[in-house]
């Protein structure tokens, strides 16, 4: 069949953004031929309600199926604002006898069952279990293929805007659902406001960056005797295809037409089993790119923009980059490439094989070569050059504090551990793997799971993490911060001390070295499951849980730096540095450092005068 090609521009309101795709529809017969970046749709509510059905759908024309939303892969994207009630039905479409019950000696099994995760929220775990008319945030629910189950989560009023995503989190089949290609963005709109004119009119693109390693995918679906992904690597290689696609909104090597000079705010999710990325614009074709940091995990900088020469993308994480691409002489193409980082997935050497035949000999042993993943056309948009982003520091809601200078209620040691075909998190040295042998001696059910340790909520805590140089560590319903590392920053500034993240990978520190994060428990009490997000490692038991007690709705003390309910742009006002600190709460922030050093200066001129 020859492949069509329709091109066509849509304008439409997100929130008070104005949103400018690109999008181009195609049939095709080959697997994933070049062509425009794909649009992914957004999911519109239906009575109220969001619908979303997993099922099993093609991986392009490879010839086999894969794990797929509301037929597609990645699924459509989620838009909501901060203080909705979001209702979200969750169907199971897949067939219960395509896949077999999990036992003790395995790893990846149960995927005909399913539920959703909102990946990077700040949002309750507690569900119908706990007495509730709807589930909330709960990766406990087990759906049971042809049923629906409702979910309703309520975005908090204070909620920060940003760039997270829903994918499938049930145990063990995590890796082969979410890896496989069941996932979306779930965007947290700005509200009209919230930043300056010049970031809220950024037309936006949307990058759903995904690989997706078909060896580990195949050896998984083989453990779980379910027929999509059988046989993925070996139909791939038959066809001479890839075995280890990196896809863009679900095509490979697509493109995208920029206009010059022009800001755009590029939203990225990086999905995979095991692999990382470092995303850098190859400049030989002409065409040169800036890249503007403006938030990580969905969270704003403490200051935007920040200058970077590169996007580090683990499992799970998420981008917001302010992008501006020229020309020497129009039109012109510039190519972002993938450039493998070690330690997150190839080459890591975890080795993983499994205790109890769960292992997984693919998993840390494949490197992604040095690859092009997109070209951008980049056409004369009359404008000689960009404009000037101001240097601005956004309000922040108390939840995301800077909590660097505060008291905590406790501390303690968090390990993500390998060794001995063993996979798990530890709390100052102790902790179960999460496998389903032990997950049977704790009464059978991941609810009963025995948590690490009891934080009480409206507290910040303190942890050191090990490990955290090969394991992508993410934690559910609250975000945290980093307060020490070895250096002040990585990544040539692209992570720094008193950035939040809610997962975090750092090949450049060592194993022997240490990172310390603070956690304000903010607001929900329940379970809150930290785990690796190497998926794979997540289902082979790399998982484990703290309690969250007190009073449901306790928050952080002092509102004096932040707000703790809905954005007012009257009072809750950022700091424009290029226009002077407008917020008393920054003027007081961000005068310390100095104040404390001049302080420390007179301090320093007085001792001398008196020795003389």
């Amino acid at each position: 069949r020859p492949c069509s090609f329709l091109r066509f521009f849509e304008v439409m309101h997100a929130g008070r953004a104005m949103v400018l795709r690109s999008s181009v529809m195609l049939a095709c017969c080959s697997a994933w031929a070049s062509g425009a970046l794909r649009d992914l749709g957004q999911l519109l509510p239906s009575g109220g309600v969001l619908k979303i059905n997993l099922s099993s759908v093609p991986f392009g024309s490879f010839g086999f199926n894969t794990f797929g939303i509301n037929g597609q892969v990645p699924g459509p994207s989620v838009r909501v604002k901060a203080g909705e009630v979001v209702k979200l039905e969750l169907a199971n479409g897949l067939s219960a006898s395509d896949g077999i019950p999990c036992t003790e000696a395995l790893s990846f099994c149960d995927c005909m069952y399913t539920n959703v995760h909102l990946h990077g929220l700040h949002l309750s775990s507690k569900g119908v279990y706990d007495g509730l008319a709807f589930d909330g945030d709960d990766i406990t629910v087990r759906l049971s293929a042809g049923d629906t189950v409702m979910y309703q989560h309520t975005i908090p009023d204070s909620h920060m805007p940003g760039t997270h995503w829903y994918h499938p989190h049930h145990h063990h089949a995590t890796a082969l659902q979410a890896g496989g290609g069941a996932a979306g963005f779930f965007i947290v709109e700005d509200p009209p406001g919230y930043l300056p004119k010049e970031y809220m009119d950024m037309p936006e693109l949307h990058w759903f960056i995904s690989t997706h390693n078909l060896d580990a995918l195949q050896q998984m679906a083989d453990q779980a005797k379910t027929t999509t992904l059988r046989n993925a690597a070996t139909i791939a290689a038959e066809k001479g295809l890839s075995v280890n696609p990196t896809l863009v909104n679900g095509e490979m090597m697509p493109t995208a037409d920029l206009p010059s000079n022009t800001w755009h705010r590029v939203r990225i999710v990086f999905a995979s089993i095991e692999q990382s990325l470092r995303l850098v614009v190859d400049s030989s074709s002409g065409g040169t790119c800036t890249l503007r940091l403006l938030a990580k995990d969905g969270i704003y900088l403490d200051t935007i923009p920040r200058d970077i020469s590169a996007i580090y993308l683990f499992p799970g994480a998420r981008a917001d980059i302010a992008w501006s691409c020229t020309c020497a002489t129009y039109p012109c193409t510039a190519v972002v490439k993938s450039i493998p980082v070690a330690g997150g997935g190839g080459g890591n050497g975890n080795g993983n094989g499994g205790a109890n035949g769960g292992g997984l000999a693919a998993i840390g042993n494949v490197d992604l070569t040095e690859s092009d993943i997109m070209t951008l056309n980049i056409v004369d948009g009359g404008v000689a050059t960009p404009a000037e982003l101001p240097v601005f520091s956004p309000a922040r809601p108390c939840y995301l504090a800077d909590v660097r200078q505060v008291s905590v209620a406790g501390s303690g040691a968090l390990g993500l551990q390998t060794g001995q075909g063993t996979f798990k998190v530890t709390w100052d040295g102790e902790g179960q793997s999460m496998t389903e042998a032990n997950i049977h001696a704790s009464g059978g059910d991941m609810r009963k799971w025995p948590a690490m340790v009891s934080w009480f909520t409206g507290s910040v805590y303190e942890v050191e993490v090990a490990g955290i140089n090969a394991h992508p560590l993410h934690f559910h319903v609250n975000p945290f911060q980093i307060v020490g590392m070895p250096l002040e920053s990585y990544g040539d500034g692209y992570f720094k001390v008193g950035d939040f993240h809610d997962t975090l990978l750092l090949t450049d520190v060592t194993g022997a070295d240490r990172v310390k994060i603070r956690m304000n428990a903010d607001r929900f009490t329940g379970q809150m499951f930290v785990h690796c997000h190497i998926l794979a490692h997540e289902d082979m038991g790399m998982m484990n849980l703290i309690d969250l007690v007190g009073t449901e709705g306790s928050t952080f003390p002092d509102t004096s730096t932040c707000f703790n309910a809905a954005f007012n742009p009257a009072t809750d006002k950022g700091a424009s540095f290029s226009q002077g600190i407008t917020s008393h709460a920054r003027k007081v922030r961000h005068a310390a450092p100095l104040l404390f050093a001049l302080l420390a200066a007179a301090a320093a001129l007085s001792r001398t005068d008196m020795e003389q």
